[in-house]
């Protein structure tokens, strides 16, 4: 066990940081051109008032990392940036401020990998203002504490964004890949920072061939839902570019995933204890919890263990990862599931030992996919 969080100023109106073991509430403003923001867009960040709309910004308990959550493309829907709600709320609940701005390059059908997408200098214009303008900048700490997130279109402009700049972590959700034609470099294999890509296997196009997975640096994940579609991240709010969803629950489960990934690699200031607490399949971990903080953690990262408690309703889940650490410790690195979750932990021999009659019904460990050991 790595140490605890670093406690918070006396500024602080609780007595930790939020982060994404120890949650609070959230709020958030939509603010445009006339209130200063370089375009459109909604700004969510921890809050202790549950009003959201209206909730004032917590301040004075360290400072937060700031993430920029790029939109994809949706026929029809002019306002799809609005569609991006869960993740950004738990995100601000785990002590980060996320800019979810309009983006015109992708919301009119601009293929990413053209040169100069205009969708490139919007991002570094809403993170220069958000660091500059924004009333509440100095809540912010300095890059590289910038995390990228980005869905279909919008996870290539953010990882075009990613490359070169100081940036720390990087997220892909169904990245149409296969649409990269432009004379552009293709940014996967340039990137120098964690990334993390999800994608369904239902989707038309198999969002990134595993040469190109294997080519990209460590420490990389990649989680694959087998019934999954390119919208289901954004659950029943369906905009009219998307059928129903196959499986609601990926939204939530990709929420929890989402959140852990940028807790381990881009903690906010105080967390000094997530490096070692967040496990390396990014499964989160039970939460530990005072009193005071059990206020807070309501509806919180139980996306994940609802999509393995529905006994496989979903399909498959794959999931892989390759990190130094691992490779350091001479153990495989990748690996993928024949049930949910047979990812890659720590401590095989530890799961191996566990009895086969105290698993859950339709869940099988890591022991499917490598052979019992006795050793560490």
């Amino acid at each position: 066990m790595g140490p605890g969080p670093a406690p918070p100023p006396a500024s602080c109106p609780i007595h930790w940081q939020p982060q994404a073991l120890a949650p609070v509430f959230w709020g958030v403003r939509s603010l445009g051109p006339g209130d200063g923001a370089p375009v459109d867009l909604r700004i969510f960040f921890p809050s202790l008032d549950g009003a959201v709309e209206s909730a004032p910004i917590l301040a004075g308990c360290g400072r937060y990392p700031l993430v920029l959550l790029a939109h994809g493309h949706c026929h029809g829907d002019p306002q799809h940036f609005r569609r991006w709600f869960l993740i950004p709320a738990f995100l601000a609940r785990s002590g980060y401020v996320v800019v979810v701005p309009h983006l015109a390059g992708n919301a009119g059908g601009a293929n990413p990998s053209v040169p100069e997408h205009p969708d490139e200098a919007t991002l570094a214009a809403v993170e220069a203002w958000a660091r500059t303008g924004w009333e509440h900048a100095d809540v912010l700490l300095p890059p590289p504490a910038t995390g990228v997130v980005g869905h279909s279109f919008g996870a290539l402009v953010a990882a075009r964004y990613a490359v070169g700049r100081p940036v720390s972590a990087y997220a892909g959700l169904s990245g149409r890949w296969q649409d990269w034609f432009g004379a552009e470099p293709f940014p996967l294999p340039l990137l120098t920072v964690p990334s993390l890509l999800t994608w369904g296997a239902e989707e038309l196009l198999v969002p990134l061939p595993d040469a190109q997975w294997q080519a990209m640096a460590r420490p990389r994940h990649r989680v694959v839902f087998a019934e999954g579609q390119h919208w289901d991240y954004l659950g029943t709010d369906r905009p009219p570019c998307a059928p129903p969803p196959t499986c609601p629950g990926i939204r939530g489960a990709v929420a929890d995933l989402v959140t852990m990934f940028l807790a381990r690699y881009l903690p906010p200031e105080l967390a000094t204890n997530l490096a070692s607490e967040v496990p390396v399949d990014l499964e989160p971990p039970d939460l530990v919890l005072t009193r005071e903080q059990e206020f807070f953690a309501g509806g919180f990262l139980g996306g994940w263990e609802a999509l393995v408690a529905s006994g496989g309703a979903c399909g498959e889940v794959a999931v892989s990862q390759a990190t130094e650490r691992l490779l350091a410790n001479r153990r495989t690195r990748e690996t993928h599931s024949l049930d949910h979750p047979c990812a890659f932990v720590d401590d095989i021999a530890l799961r191996n030992r566990v009895p086969v009659g105290a698993r859950p019904a339709g869940f099988r460990w890591c022991d499917l996919c490598f052979p019992a050991r006795a050793d560490g």
